[in-house]
Order: structure tokens, then sequence, then C-alpha cells
């Protein structure tokens, strides 16, 4: 078994319209979803790079690689984000592997990543998981 992990950026709330956010960022997103009862519980848009599988995990790198796509955005979504009352978010998930042979992921955020979450008001989430 190797390491996973998929890092995110998504703006969430109740209820909005997640066509009306892509319209307004000028970014497709990879994915989204609508409120619905019971799960999701919130509508969210959402922009990954996907998946990583491999023995050696770099959040430092994938969060890095993210923000370098969303960054010429930034400013569309800090605005849209206040303008619709959004939360904004980081996430980071993780499936770590139990075989003690293999290296943990590297956790980290460099200065370029946090002025970003700073400048659209997104907070970071990291879950882990067992593989």
């Amino acid at each position: 078994m190797t390491n996973e992990a998929k890092v995110y950026f998504a703006l969430y709330g109740n209820e909005f319209d997640p066509d009306a956010v892509t319209r307004l960022i000028g970014l497709e997103p990879t994915s989204t979803k609508v409120k619905k009862d019971p799960i999701p519980k919130q509508t969210w848009w959402r922009y990954s790079l996907g998946k990583v599988e491999n023995d050696v995990i770099d959040i430092y790198d994938m969060s890095a690689a993210l923000v370098a796509k969303l960054q010429p955005y930034q400013e569309k979504i800090a605005q849209v984000k206040t303008s619709l009352g959004l939360d904004a978010v980081l996430s980071v998930v993780l499936w770590i592997t139990c075989d003690e042979t293999k290296s943990t992921p590297a956790i980290g955020f460099d200065e370029n990543v946090i002025s970003f979450l700073k400048t659209v008001g997104a907070t970071i989430d990291i879950d882990t998981y067992r593989n």
C-alpha cells in the first residue's frame, strides 16, 4: 500500500448557485455539489488537481501547485466569497499507509499558500485516514 492525498480549495455555503460562482470567478471548478437532504449538507464549489498516490506525499508541493493555479483568480474569489456570504477552505485529505517501511506525508504550507489563504479569507482543514 502507498500513501494517498488530495488537496482542494472549496467555497461552500448553505444555498447558492455554483454556476454563478464559476461565471463570477472565471474558473471552471473540478466539481460542485448542491445542498440536498441529508447529504451534502451544504452547497460547494471545488477546485482540485486530483488525488496523488505515492510512497512519498508532500503537501507543501501539492498545496503550492494548487494555489499557483488559483492565484490569478484570488481577488475574484475573495469578492465572491464576501458578496455571497460563503466560507472558503483549503482541504487536505490524507490516506496514510500502515506500512511502517513507507514515509509519512510531509505536511506544511509555504508563505505563498498562506498569503493566498489570507487574501481569500480561507481556513485549512486536514483529514487523515489509515490505508
